[in-house]
């Protein structure tokens, strides 16, 4: 069995920081940042976030964004209640899939001492097309030698839901990330949990 992650608004409380990174950035060069867009649309890969914003992606404020991330002392993160039992739980091999790029996210799993856990990591850079893609899906399940029956991706966003409905694995739906119960709803995931533990009840068929 393979349980595939998300790591922001899954594992991972980034919210505050992503959204005070951005804001800081869009400031420090002069930029009007758009605060409704913002909720609309993080979550996806930094360059797809800074378009949505913009209406054009700008490499001035990527490298603004990593100058205030890479700088920051006081992280403004936490993992979220429950999810490091979730991820400590044994019976199942558990791996990342993010929109983050390989480097923050192992900044981050490393910042808690919990990537030892995960027996894959991909993040945008690892892949030639990356979410709502399954192509980050597919190379973890080749890599840990799992079958598509036998996998599930956890999110919180479109982009892990349907990159599980591309790859042709179950898709589990979290409600404590960056999108509604709603809108989740829509998407029509294989299973939209409320809390952590829901997860391991239904890895473990009960």
């Amino acid at each position: 069995m393979l349980v595939i992650f998300d790591l922001d608004g899954t594992i991972i409380d980034t919210r505050e920081e992503i959204e005070y990174t951005f804001r800081k950035a869009f400031e420090n060069l002069g930029l009007e940042f758009d605060e409704r867009r913002m909720e609309e649309s993080i979550g996806f890969a930094i360059e797809e976030l800074i378009e949505a914003l913009l209406g054009h992606y700008d490499a001035r404020v990527e490298e603004e964004i990593r100058k205030i991330y890479y700088g920051m002392k006081d992280r403004k993160i936490r993992i979220f209640p429950g999810m490091e039992r979730v991820i400590r739980e044994n019976g199942f091999k558990k791996a990342i899939f993010t929109s983050k790029r390989r480097k923050p996210a192992l900044r981050d799993l490393n910042y808690f001492n919990i990537v030892h856990l995960f027996d894959a990591i991909i993040g945008a850079d690892d892949v030639k097309r990356k979410k709502p893609h399954g192509e980050g899906v597919l190379k973890i399940m080749s890599l840990l030698n799992e079958r598509k029956e036998d996998t599930y991706v956890v999110g919180d966003t479109e982009m892990d839901i349907l990159a599980a409905m591309n790859a042709g694995v179950r898709s589990i739906a979290v409600t404590w990330g960056f999108r509604s119960k709603e809108f989740l709803e829509a998407l029509n995931p294989d299973y939209i949990v409320h809390r952590p533990e829901e997860i391991l009840k239904i890895v473990k068929g009960e």
